[in-house]
């Protein structure tokens, strides 16, 4: 405190003129001897340093005050008055290391920026590592897509019922904050029920948008039925050893060099089935015990989506039908299949096993 006091006559020398750059100089000298000295200050010695810190850094240009948040942003004790005024300038290069980063910021705060500055302090706000619901609910009501998502991402947010509803009918329309929000964990079994029902009307608008009426019936068994066959751990045809065994050795192969459809169509036809199944879990990220399921179920259709989701030709759907049937499909099985594949995005085939996976993971952590 010694030697804050011993530049006081300067500061305000400093404060009074004109010279940006003496003021700067000043900002950075007073600002190191607070590093250096802040864990051993008190809040009352705080304060003078919040004082003479506010006085300096006031109306200083831009790159100034952005290095100032930077340095104060992760600071247990900074001063209040300076990161609020930071955290409330309209540059958001300046705002946003304290919006997202500091501890000094109130609640009250943090509702108040929320309420009156633009969707980049928003995002800024959405980082933080905690999140309170009351925050939270400013956050969702005026923050855009990319900052509705944001904290929905976020794991330290907390929600208000009301806040969560709105985040669900948000999500109707955006596959992407859909994701977000089936990532999180927490959720209470409303809130789980309410996410599958979402994914369920989304997955059926898909399909019915690309495969039409003639596949209604198709549709409803991949929704209601073909989802829980596909996540089926308990399925008798699949050998799961085997399965484990083969997805080492595919990962093993997969380290020397990338998977590609045509390894799939080889081990196929050397009858490697289990090796072939664990090729194509590898190249689409999807569950092995997914992709065998989906392989031994009674219809084509799961398979079909399988294929589809991993962007592999018809070819190869032909040969797995071929090989699942052990015998060539008859023909008007192979014609709706490829009718139905040819129709078939992959975007709405990966949205298929999504919701699959979404129906497998919520029904283990006890959600379904």
């Amino acid at each position: 405190m010694v030697a804050l006091i011993s530049v006081m006559d300067e500061i305000d020398d400093i404060v009074s003129s004109a010279d940006a750059r003496r003021r700067t100089a000043m900002l950075r000298k007073i600002t190191n001897l607070f590093l250096e000295k802040a864990p051993e200050l008190d809040e009352e010695r705080v304060g003078a340093f919040d004082e003479v810190i506010l006085r300096l850094a006031r109306n200083l240009e831009f790159r100034a005050r952005i290095e100032l948040s930077e340095r104060l942003a992760d600071q247990a004790m900074a001063p209040r008055q300076v990161v609020r005024d930071l955290a409330f300038d309209d540059e958001v290069a300046v705002a946003a290391p304290v919006l997202a980063r500091s501890g000094r910021l109130s609640e009250d705060d943090l509702v108040a920026v929320a309420n009156t500055k633009g969707q980049e302090h928003l995002l800024a706000l959405s980082r933080r590592v905690t999140l309170s619901a009351r925050v939270t609910d400013v956050l969702i009501d005026r923050g855009d897509t990319v900052v509705v998502r944001s904290v929905a991402d976020n794991d330290g947010a907390s929600f208000s019922d009301r806040g969560f509803s709105t985040l669900l009918e948000r999500a109707r329309a955006d596959s992407a904050l859909q994701e977000v929000l089936e990532a999180r964990s927490h959720l209470s079994p409303e809130q789980v029920g309410k996410l599958v029902e979402i994914a369920r009307e989304r997955v059926r608008e898909t399909l019915q948008d690309e495969l039409g009426q003639r596949m209604q019936r198709a549709i409803d068994s991949v929704v209601e039925d073909l989802a829980r066959r596909m996540a089926d751990t308990d399925a008798p045809e699949v050998a799961k050893a085997d399965l484990v065994g083969s997805f080492d050795f595919v990962s093993a192969r997969a380290r020397s060099r990338k998977l590609e459809e045509r390894d799939v169509v080889d081990w196929l036809n050397r009858n490697r089935i289990e090796d072939a199944l664990a090729a194509i879990a590898h190249v689409g990220g999807i569950p092995v015990q997914m992709v065998a399921n989906a392989y031994h179920a009674p219809d084509w259709e799961a398979l079909l989506f399988v294929v589809r989701a991993v962007d592999f030709t018809w070819a190869t759907l032909k040969l797995l039908l071929t090989k699942k049937a052990g015998r060539t499909p008859p023909l008007d099985l192979t014609q709706a299949a490829f009718e139905s594949f040819e129709k078939l995005s992959v975007q709405s085939a990966q949205r298929v096993l999504r919701f699959a996976a979404t129906r497998e993971r919520f029904g283990r952590d006890g959600g379904m």
